[in-house]
């Protein structure tokens, strides 16, 4: 595997260095060759520095990807809208030679050059293409059977899917593939691909965030489901510290919130404490409890064994 810098982006690394250290657990765990490079700044955020100036949004994004460019390195990141945003700029410079020439010729002053030649993923599909079910099956020492989890995609693992040629944005399976992988039921919701409305506490729309946060909430815990698996810090945020603020305000919803590393490096071996789990605002305990008491449990193999053995018959 060709190695490759990782794009932490602005808000893991600075709200929730907890979800940081879930990912280097897991990718250090199953040896990936990931590095860690100077010089990236903000991806940057589309909807407040796009909406502003675009060109400064070509300008840094394009600087972004030059580092790894000049490096001969891929690019993987565990946030969606800095991959979205990324392969947005990409796509648009590589259709349009005359701002690749316009942006290089700006990116000389620094000292960069944006070739486009670096591969750029996000982290799910990434692990679903690169490291493969197979090796995933093959790494994990506990599954997940009998858990029933809701994925959340969000709206910039597939979207825009003409530059993130990532998975099919209307019928996504990939996400659901990687819980299926681990043994999980990934159940079917009718919000699945609804937009967690965190973008709206950027523009002082706080009551309409909450609105859609609300909507998910209720209908994973009338499906009884037992987390929500994500991997978008933005999200993250929206339905485990939004979800948490509701709570204090009366509402009770329970709904778990897991990275997808979380969920991936439970079933590698490693423990909630090693995956920074206790620093989640809404209590992952009762999940980790009902997998513990559902994963010692024999299987029916184990039964019939068990029984012959009782009487006396070869196993």
């Amino acid at each position: 595997m060709k190695e490759f810098a990782v794009f932490w982006g602005c808000t893991i690394q600075a709200r929730f260095p907890f979800l940081e250290k879930s990912v280097r657990t897991v990718l250090e765990g199953f040896g990936l060759p990931y590095r860690d490079i100077d010089g990236f700044t903000c991806c940057p955020e589309k909807s407040l520095v796009n909406n502003v100036d675009h060109g400064l949004w070509t300008l840094t994004a394009a600087r972004n990807m030059a580092i790894v460019d000049e490096k001969g390195l891929d690019l993987v990141s565990p946030c969606t809208g800095c991959v979205s945003n990324l392969a947005t700029v990409k796509g648009e410079i590589e259709a349009n030679p005359a701002e690749k020439d316009a942006v290089n010729a700006m990116l000389k002053g620094v000292g960069r050059r944006f070739s486009g030649e670096a591969g750029l993923s996000h982290l799910v599909p990434f692990f679903h293409d690169k490291v493969g079910l197979h090796r995933i099956r093959n790494t994990i020492k506990k599954d997940f059977k009998g858990m029933r989890l809701a994925v959340h995609y969000g709206c910039h693992m597939m979207r825009p899917s003409h530059a993130l040629k990532s998975d099919d944005p209307l019928e996504p399976q990939k996400f659901d593939n990687l819980l299926k992988a681990l043994g999980a039921e990934s159940v079917n919701h009718t919000t699945k691909l609804m937009c967690c409305g965190q973008g709206l506490d950027r523009v002082d729309q706080h009551d309409n965030a909450l609105h859609m946060a609300r909507m998910k909430l209720r209908e994973l815990r009338s499906l009884g489901v037992d987390a929500m698996v994500l991997c978008c810090p933005s999200c993250f945020l929206q339905f485990d510290n939004n979800q948490f603020l509701m709570e204090k305000d009366g509402e009770r919803f329970g709904v778990p919130v897991l990275y997808f590393t979380d969920l991936l490096g439970l079933a590698m071996g490693y423990s909630p404490d090693e995956l920074g789990l206790a620093l989640h605002r809404i209590d992952v305990g009762p999940f980790i409890e009902k997998w513990r008491e559902l994963s010692s449990r024999p299987s029916p193999a184990e039964l019939i064994d068990e029984e012959l053995k009782k009487q006396g018959a070869f196993v």
